[in-house]
């Protein structure tokens, strides 16, 4: 297994590919004073066909690390069943280490794809939910189609316009096997190889150009069960992707998870980040090896390097344990495996992105559930804790889905556009904690909603 400097090395020169291919283009500063719709055609197509020929090394590069460490993980894993089977325990212990820094490399690999598809997206976190059905999001890539989908790939990247991501080396697409960028539009791309897939696309595509509906009947008619289910099954795949096009491309369609109709507004509330903090902390880092800070009351900033590493294991957790037992403490390295906006869409330096990416550095946030309720109140929203009961009885509710529990107890807001109350969820603390939106500006957009939600 490669060094951690090598390692980091790798992640860098992927990593430039991906999101900074187009620093040597002539005249770039004089470029960006300028807004892309003032851009000449000309110097349009030469910046995207700089932008796409670095996704496309990347991507390149991406497949041959994932296949390789996925390759050693599962060397590994052979490994630590014989050292259980010979009961040695020192070599589990050591394995198991090895296990974590393979899997830590693995989704460190598949985040940089996830910045290429977050950018493929226009930045658009409610695409990315739409792109995410909930599925396990392991997947090797030697047991996939991998091969058929690099040929189709390779195909389409060939024109300097256009550019194909394949899914599986991301964490969040998981409707089909392409992610495509246009020019102007965004594209969902199905790959099916096989005989009988060959033939029930088809009949499919000759039942639709001759304006005759897909029904259960004319598939039994024509297929055995089992063909019929695979049909079935293409059909639900295309129509995801088709719903999720055009939630991309127009704004407003189908949710393909839960098939209820979206419409995305603009918030009216500019929002508002905590970034520039990392920056801070990052210059204390120069002299010291930890900082500290806490944002609002209720959001703790923990930053370190070198030895002040060992200290990112305790020191937030214990400063947050001496004012409440309701918190909620992360590693923040755990974006890499969070549906949120990736680090390399964040204003950080490369620098700082791949140290913390490769262990050089490391940021613990915490957060104050019990002073965050109280600051939600004074900017008005009437916040409360749930007794245990009533929170059990919210979570029997489907659409309680996704709500934030602590000790057994859920938190409640009343907001204006709501008849009842609404429950704190995951996707409010990870935008505080993953996307690095400020407590109150949070508050703030909530309040300023008028009766209309995704």
């Amino acid at each position: 297994m490669k060094t951690t400097e090598e390692h980091r090395i790798i992640v860098r020169r992927v990593a430039d590919f991906a999101f900074a291919n187009t620093v040597n283009l002539p005249n770039l500063k004089e470029l960006y004073k300028t807004h892309p719709k003032d851009w000449s055609k000309d110097i349009q197509k030469k910046f995207i066909t700089k932008v796409h020929e670095g996704y496309k090394k990347a991507q390149i590069l991406l497949i041959e690390q994932i296949l390789n460490y996925q390759n050693l993980l599962k060397e590994k894993k052979e490994s630590l069943k014989e050292y259980r089977r010979q009961r040695d325990s020192k070599n589990q212990k050591n394995i198991k280490i090895e296990i974590e820094i393979i899997n830590q490399r693995l989704s460190t690999f598949s985040h940089i794809a996830d910045g290429i598809a977050w950018l493929l997206i226009g930045g658009e976190i409610h695409i990315a939910r739409r792109l995410h059905i909930g599925e396990n999001s392991s997947k090797l890539l030697a047991s996939s189609n991998i091969e058929h989908a690099k040929k189709v790939a390779n195909e389409i990247n060939k024109s300097p316009l256009d550019f194909a991501l394949i899914s599986d080396l991301t964490s969040f697409v998981q409707i089909g096997d392409l992610l495509i960028k246009h020019r102007n539009s965004v594209d969902i791309m199905e790959l099916k190889e096989g005989d009988i897939n060959d033939q029930i696309k088809e009949f499919i595509d000759k039942l639709e150009k001759n304006n005759k509906p897909v029904t259960d009947e004319v598939l039994n008619e024509k297929f055995d069960k089992k063909t019929v289910k695979q049909a079935k099954r293409m059909q639900r795949q295309n129509l995801r992707a088709e719903r999720v096009i055009e939630i991309i491309n127009k704004d407003k369609g189908i949710d393909p998870v839960s098939q209820t109709p979206i419409r995305i507004s603009t918030p009216k509330i500019k929002t508002e980040g905590y970034q520039e903090e990392f920056i801070k902390l990052k210059k204390v880092l120069e002299t010291k090896t930890w900082a500290y800070s806490v944002l609002e009351n209720c959001l703790h900033i923990g930053m370190y390097r070198d030895e002040g590493i060992v200290l990112a294991g305790f020191a937030i957790e214990e400063i947050l344990k001496k004012d409440t037992d309701n918190y909620i403490i992360i590693d923040w390295l755990s974006i890499t495996n969070n549906l949120s906006q990736p680090l390399f869409a964040k204003p950080f330096p490369a620098d700082f992105i791949v140290d913390l990416l490769t262990g050089k550095l490391r940021i613990i946030l915490g957060l104050n559930l019990d002073n965050l309720i109280e600051f939600f109140n004074i900017l008005g929203i009437e916040t409360k804790w749930l007794s245990p009961k009533e929170t059990a009885k919210a979570k029997q509710k489907a659409i309680r889905k996704g709500i934030v529990v602590i000790n057994n107890r859920a938190i409640s807001m009343k907001l204006p556009y709501l008849d009842g109350e609404a429950l704190l969820s995951g996707g409010i603390i990870s935008k505080i904690l993953y996307d690095n939106v400020l407590p109150s500006n949070i508050a703030l957009s909530m309040l300023s909603i008028e009766n209309e939600e995704e």
